[in-house]
């Protein structure tokens, strides 16, 4: 029993910092980057601003923080937005894991990978896509021990103390 609350509570600090990682790496890029528009748009929630921002993005050049940047902006930005981003990178890594382990070898997964595989492997990105959407329902059935509002609680403040040591360190880099 006591170790299930040690674990429990190993969990709640894991998720808060993760949360505070992802958040303050979202609001850092996107102040480094002086995305004014997308800073705006975060600001009033206006979908219509948040639309053109994410169009604005694309028409960037290639890069993972464009990458990233485009994911935030497409499940919404926000708070929202950070926790389905990550929610997406960890299903989508748990997914690879599995689809490397599968196989003896890494080299023996490649050697037998097929058009199956390769149509398979979208499909399953498109569902974790979905997944990363519906965050909430995703979530609700991983948490244990305590009560689900303690967790979104836990995150959230997560995702302010990211944000919070992002826009601090922003102001501290231009001497604010």
């Amino acid at each position: 029993m006591e170790t299930d609350l040690l674990h429990a509570y190993f969990y709640l600090i894991l998720a808060f910092l993760a949360t505070a990682a992802a958040s303050y790496l979202m609001f850092y890029l996107m102040l480094k980057q002086q995305h004014e528009q997308m800073r705006h748009a975060m600001e009033q929630k206006d979908k219509k601003a948040i639309k053109a921002a994410r169009q604005d993005l694309k028409k960037q050049p290639w890069s993972w923080h464009q990458i990233l940047m485009g994911k935030w902006m497409e499940f919404g930005g926000g708070f929202y937005g950070v926790i389905a981003v990550l929610t997406y990178v960890v299903v989508e890594s748990r997914e690879v894991y599995d689809f490397l382990t599968s196989e003896e070898t890494i080299m023996s997964t490649i050697a037998a990978l097929g058009v199956g595989d390769v149509v398979q492997f979208f499909i399953n990105s498109l569902m974790n896509f979905i997944t990363a959407i519906t965050w909430p329902v995703y979530w609700m059935n991983k948490t244990t021990y305590f009560s689900t509002w303690i967790w979104f609680l836990v995150v959230y403040a997560g995702y302010v103390s990211g944000q919070y040591l992002a826009k601090h360190n922003q102001a501290a880099d231009y001497g604010e």
